[in-house]
Formats: structure tokens, sequence, C-alpha cells
């Protein structure tokens, strides 16, 4: 059997078939360090370059916020709101949406969630939700949220259209705390059967107080049916007007026997 005789490239065309990676790494080693050097430099201008592009971009006048919207408030203004948080004019991509929430909730006790989004290029979107607030709670000059288990939410801000009522018996006050001594159902139930009240006083003696705007009181007590209490009011306002009597007062803490004093003469 014959055997094939392998024939050998010549040694000149073996160096011609080496590869190209191979050539190329050679001439980068004979080049000599400072080729590597003006590479080096090369890299560093372009990240220089890179980041001032990237700091130019970030503090356009574009991406500056512009606008800010304000949804879900009912109990704070929102010029409250955005004295706040003072968002305007700031970088929108320097926003903090978790910190700008913790600073809502953490200044305003009726806030159940808050939300911040931001949105390019220059607003930002607050939705707000509050907690089921009754009324507000009145003492030592400053007001309070109260929620319908007489909890402290913090002190109120503003007013709102939510009814007052003013203590008259120092009771003690704290937020995220619950004022004791009061029927807070009775007074959610009173609120209720009468919306157009906004002032009530309370005591330990007498309970609910409703200010009347002719000045004279109606004690509503500490309990009982509301609805008839309100009822009872109207019938009793209809008939001192139709006299032409000008009440001092009119006592309803037991609905079933209602007091009415008049002014004499």
């Amino acid at each position: 059997m014959l055997r094939r005789k392998s024939r050998r490239a010549p040694r000149s065309r073996q160096r011609l078939e080496q590869p190209a990676a191979t050539l190329a790494m050679r001439k980068v080693r004979d080049a000599g360090p400072g080729w590597q050097r003006y590479s080096h430099i090369g890299s560093l201008a372009l990240l220089v370059l890179s980041i001032l592009f990237l700091i130019q971009f970030l503090t356009s006048a574009r991406f500056r916020i512009s606008q800010v919207t304000i949804n879900g408030a009912s109990l704070i203004a929102h010029d409250e709101i955005e004295a706040l948080v003072d968002l305007g004019g700031r970088s929108i991509f320097a926003l903090n949406a978790r910190q700008v929430e913790e600073q809502l909730l953490e200044r305003f006790g009726c806030l159940g969630r808050v939300r911040v989004q931001a949105r390019l290029p220059g607003q930002v979107h607050i939705q707000l939700s509050e907690k089921e607030t009754l009324l507000l709670w009145h003492s030592q000059d400053i007001y309070w949220w109260v929620d319908s288990e007489g909890r402290v939410l913090g002190a109120a801000t503003s007013h709102g259209d939510l009814p007052s009522v003013y203590d008259r018996s120092g009771l003690p006050v704290a937020p995220n705390e619950y004022i004791v001594g009061v029927p807070w159902e009775f007074v959610a139930e009173m609120s209720r059967v009468l919306p157009a009240a906004s002032d009530f006083e309370f005591t330990l003696e007498d309970g609910l107080i409703l200010v009347d705007p002719s000045g004279w009181l109606v004690y509503l007590g500490m309990g009982g049916d509301a609805e008839q209490k309100a009822a009872l009011l109207e019938q009793l306002t209809e008939t001192l007007g139709e006299r032409g009597d000008r009440a001092v007062y009119i006592d309803l803490k037991n609905e079933r026997r209602p007091a009415v004093m008049v002014e004499s003469g």
C-alpha cells in the first residue's frame, strides 16, 4: 500500500497564514508603552466628555419642575402642600419621591396615603388620600383633626368644611392619642343629622352643645336619639320664630322632656 506523503507548506507561507489577531498584537507590542499611554489619555478624555454631557443634560432648564398637580386634598390647601415640598425649579432627576411622601405624611396628620410621581420633562403629580376625619377639636387655641373614634390625627393647618367642637372642660390632647370622656358616636350622629351646624361646644357636665348663629345654645347632652333631637330642634325653632320670641337656650338632653328658656320682655 502506498502511503501519501504529507506535503508541508513552506515556512514563508505559514508566516503569511498567521491569524490577523496575532499580527495585530505583535504590532501593539512593538509600538511600545507610548501607544498605551496615548490610549489611556484618549479613554479618559472620552469619559470626561461623557460626564460633562450628562451633567449638562441633567441640569437642563427643560427638565426643571415647572408644574405640580395635586389631587385628593379637601382639608388642606394646595398652597400649603406646595410650600412644604418646595419643588418648583428643581431638577426632576433630583426628585426623591419617597422623601416627599414621608414629609407630607409627617406634617399633615389627616392624610392616609400619599403617592408622588414624576413625569418628564418637568411635571410632578401628587395624589393624596385623606383619613376619615370627623371634626376639628379646639383646645387651648389649637385646632386638632379628630377621627370618628376620637383619635387625634394632628394639629390642623386649615379648617375646610369640618364642624368644630370647642372644649370647655380642658380635656388632655396628644397626637395619636384618644380624647376620653367624649361620646364620639353620638357626636358623629349629631353632625350627620345637623349638616348645617358648624360650631359646637363640649363640657363634661352638659355634653355636646350646639352654638346657634343667633347666639343661643342648644344642649344636646351625651347621647340619645340624634334624629329625634334634630326634629325637635326644627319644630321649636319654627315655633319661636312664629311667636317672635328669642331663646336663651333649648335643652334637649332628654328628648322626651325638652325645655326652652326665652328672654323676658
